[in-house]
C-alpha cells in the first residue's frame, strides 16, 4: 500500500509517496498527535493527552495510552521498547518506543505530547 508523505507539520506532500515501514510509522505517528474526540472524521482515534499529562499519572499509564494508540493501526503490535520523559511545568512529554507486529515489521517513534 502506498499513500502520500505528511511534513512535519502534517501536512500532505503531494509529490512524494511512502510505502511499506515508512507509511507505518506515519500511521503510527498520525494515531499518537491525535488528541482522542478531536478529529471529526473518527472521533475514536487517537490517544487520551490527559491520560499521559495529567497528575499522578504513571509510567504503565503512560506506556498502556501508547500501546492502545498503537493497537489502532496494527492489533498485532508489541511494545518491545518504551521510555518517557514528563516536563510537568511546560505539560509535555517525550515519548520513545519500538514496536513489532505479527509480520515482524518493527516501528520506532519519538513522540513530543503537549497540550
Amino acid at each position: 500500500m502506498k499513500s502520500f508523505m505528511l511534513d512535519s507539520n502534517g501536512d500532505l506532500i503531494l509529490n512524494q509517496m511512502i510505502a511499506d515501514n515508512d507509511l507505518l510509522a506515519q500511521k503510527c505517528e498520525c494515531v499518537l498527535g491525535t488528541n482522542k474526540g478531536e478529529w471529526f472524521v473518527n472521533l475514536n482515534e487517537g490517544i487520551v493527552f490527559a491520560n499521559i499529562l495529567g497528575k499522578n499519572v504513571t509510567d504503565e499509564a503512560i506506556k498502556n495510552e501508547i500501546f492502545q494508540g498503537l493497537s489502532q493501526v496494527d492489533s498485532s503490535f508489541v511494545l518491545t521498547k518504551f521510555t518517557k520523559d514528563t516536563d510537568t511545568n511546560n505539560r509535555k512529554a517525550n515519548v520513545s518506543f519500538t514496536a513489532r507486529n505479527s509480520n515482524g515489521e518493527t516501528v520506532k517513534g519519538v513522540k513530543e505530547i503537549a497540550q
